[in-house]
């Protein structure tokens, strides 16, 4: 029987197709040790770190107010795909080692264990051909603002495979991240001022000045008689960000009356003046303004002040002080409108 060269060829090929239909799927993703297969990917490359903003994992969670990041877990491997958990814990022991030899800044603070939630376990799955989890700390924006002009840095541990073992030299990472910078992604410049939060500031013996807060927001001054008298509230501000105030001012002409706005870490004392940081904005009836009816944006009618952008070499409390006195606010007082203090980028 003869047997043609093309028939020996047809069958070859056949047989590679059958060999290669039969081979098993194989898991894609960073290789590991199989005898030992859960791990950290991420902590096999830049010593384990990873910076949190660079690689656009960060979720905001508006609602709970959280920044949420995801540190992926693989297990490695071509068989036994059941799922399995591994415990998760916090680890920083790698952190100081990570700022004395550079690879964190000096500036690198760990976060407290009241800044972040973190579970307690993964869940490693099958997925798109690949044994994958993922860790997701959460961190609490609300308590960043301590942190300020810092490095804020979290390690992560994984250990206690529920089947297969983890990888010991492959176990830890450490996420990192600039404060200021997630702040600004997670809380864009909005108006801080709270309506319900003024404190009104006594600094005359006698009231014949008044500063009335509204229900709208908005605020009265009247009066005269060398009164004098104003209001204040406290805002939390960053290090070296840039802050805006201004807010619409209409009266029908005032005398002899001063109307002025600071801005300062000095806490308002009740029954003291207050002139610390300089007049940031004021009317001023000797200077020229505020004698005859105005109507419009305090920064723009005003003839005396160093101007309403201001910022701070830290972070902390700041006042916003708003104060006036003298003969005579005019007729129906001196009104506060629209109100507004803001981070300006």
């Amino acid at each position: 029987m003869r047997i043609h060269v093309s028939s020996i060829l047809k069958l070859a090929a056949c047989l590679v197709l059958t060999i290669a239909a039969c081979k098993p799927e194989y898991l894609k993703g960073v290789k590991s040790d199989p005898a030992v297969k859960v791990y950290l990917p991420a902590s096999e490359k830049n010593s384990g770190l990873i910076d949190a903003l660079a690689n656009a994992s960060m979720v905001y969670d508006s609602a709970a107010n959280t920044a949420n990041f995801s540190v992926a877990v693989y297990r490695g491997g071509e068989s036994a795909f059941e799922p399995l958990t591994v415990d998760v814990s916090a680890d920083n022991s790698t952190i100081a080692g990570l700022i004395q030899s550079g690879a964190l800044p000096a500036n690198t603070i760990m976060l407290d264990p009241a800044d972040y939630t973190l579970a307690a376990k993964d869940s490693v799955v099958l997925n798109n051909n690949i044994m994958k989890g993922s860790i997701v700390p959460k961190i609490k924006v609300a308590n960043l603002s301590k942190y300020s002009g810092k490095i804020a840095a979290l390690g992560i541990k994984i250990a206690n495979s529920s089947k297969q073992s983890v990888n010991a030299d492959m176990n830890k990472v450490v996420i990192y991240f600039d404060v200021d910078k997630l702040m600004d992604a997670v809380l864009p410049p909005s108006n801080l001022v709270d309506k319900t939060k003024w404190t009104v500031l006594k600094i005359a013996a006698n009231d014949n000045v008044t500063f009335q807060v509204n229900g709208d927001g908005s605020i009265l001054a009247s009066g005269g008689n060398g009164g004098h008298q104003g209001v204040f509230q406290p805002f939390e501000v960053r290090a070296n960000k840039q802050y805006k105030v201004d807010f619409n001012v209409a009266g029908k002409g005032a005398t002899d009356t001063w109307f002025e706005v600071y801005v300062s870490t000095l806490q308002p004392t009740q029954n003291k003046d207050y002139s610390d940081g300089g007049i940031r904005m004021a009317l001023n009836t000797w200077t020229g303004c505020g004698k005859t009816p105005f109507n419009g944006l305090l920064s723009a009618i005003r003839c005396v002040g160093s101007g309403n952008v201001v910022s701070f070499p830290t972070a902390g409390t700041v006042y916003l002080v708003i104060k006036s006195g003298g003969s005579n606010l005019g007729t129906g007082g001196i009104t506060l409108t629209n109100i507004d203090f803001r981070r300006v980028d």
